[in-house]
């Protein structure tokens, strides 16, 4: 229960700054229009959708008993597809995650380069990739919708949402492409920082130590994202797979959704301050 009450504490400011960083984003639209700002929008709704399903799959089923007052809903859940398409989004919106924060940081190299050139083909065909990213991993993901999916019983008596389709079948790819957009990730920021590094004085005072915060941060969770997924895919009847599961899979998802508003907001309200 504490874990819960933790996350609730944590997420609720997060999540308010996060609406605030995209109300900001919105009203001053004509200012900060770029491709940046258009897969920082997007990326906010696959968190936000994220957010969702994590609280109901993991978060408040790990606090829910047998008898609770939320119960008649798991049962519900667990009588219909609804419980194969959460099931689904779990493993899925891990790879739309991944994959969105590997185009921002391809993004963020590639207008550093070269702002002119990048830029419009960013802003004309950035949709093709918006697609591409949330359609391509139902590939992998939608034989889940082809399987028993159900809320069980945990020994704590709390519901706990399991399938059964071999985990392994799951965790393989996607730990293969945790690993790929880590890897292209890390090369992309640290180019980006080089580029910082070698632009004038002025810049490099305003951005440097920015991008130095974003790249560590970001590399910290893609690589705890990775490592998580590599655990249950390896020890699935290890003892510690259900505290893996239960608490490390929604903690790497908020990770995920409050570390872009917490490095963001001050560089936004910058700009904003200047117009």
């Amino acid at each position: 229960m504490w874990l819960f009450v933790l996350a609730l504490i944590y997420s609720i400011p997060s999540l308010i700054l996060y609406f605030g960083t995209v109300f900001v984003i919105i009203k001053h639209w004509k200012t900060l229009k770029s491709s940046f700002f258009v897969w920082y929008l997007l990326d906010f709704s696959m968190n936000l959708l994220t957010t969702c399903v994590t609280f109901i799959t993991l978060k408040l089923s790990s606090v829910t008993c047998q008898t609770c007052f939320l119960s008649p809903l798991y049962t519900w859940l667990s009588s219909n597809l609804i419980s194969n398409f959460l099931y689904c989004m779990m493993y899925h919106l891990s790879y739309v995650q991944y994959a969105i924060t590997t185009i921002i940081s391809i993004n963020r190299m590639t207008i550093i380069w070269n702002h002119y050139l990048f830029e419009p083909l960013w802003r004309n065909y950035s949709f093709v990739l918006i697609f591409v990213i949330y359609f391509l991993p139902f590939i992998s993901t939608g034989q889940l919708f082809e399987s028993d999916c159900t809320f069980g019983k945990q020994l704590d008596d709390t519901f706990v949402l399991s399938c059964s389709l071999p985990t392994s079948i799951l965790f393989t790819p996607l730990i293969v492409f945790q690993i790929g957009c880590m890897v292209c990730s890390i090369i992309c920021n640290a180019t980006s920082l080089i580029l910082v590094v070698r632009a004038t004085k002025e810049i490099k005072a305003k951005m440097e130590i920015n991008f130095l915060i974003l790249i560590i941060v970001t590399t910290v969770v893609l690589f705890l994202g990775a490592a998580i997924s590599f655990i249950l895919s390896s020890y699935p009847t290890h003892p510690m797979y259900s505290f893996f599961h239960t608490y490390g899979l929604p903690l790497i998802s908020d990770l995920f959704t409050i570390m872009h508003p917490w490095l963001l907001s001050k560089n936004i309200s910058i700009v904003t301050y200047s117009v």
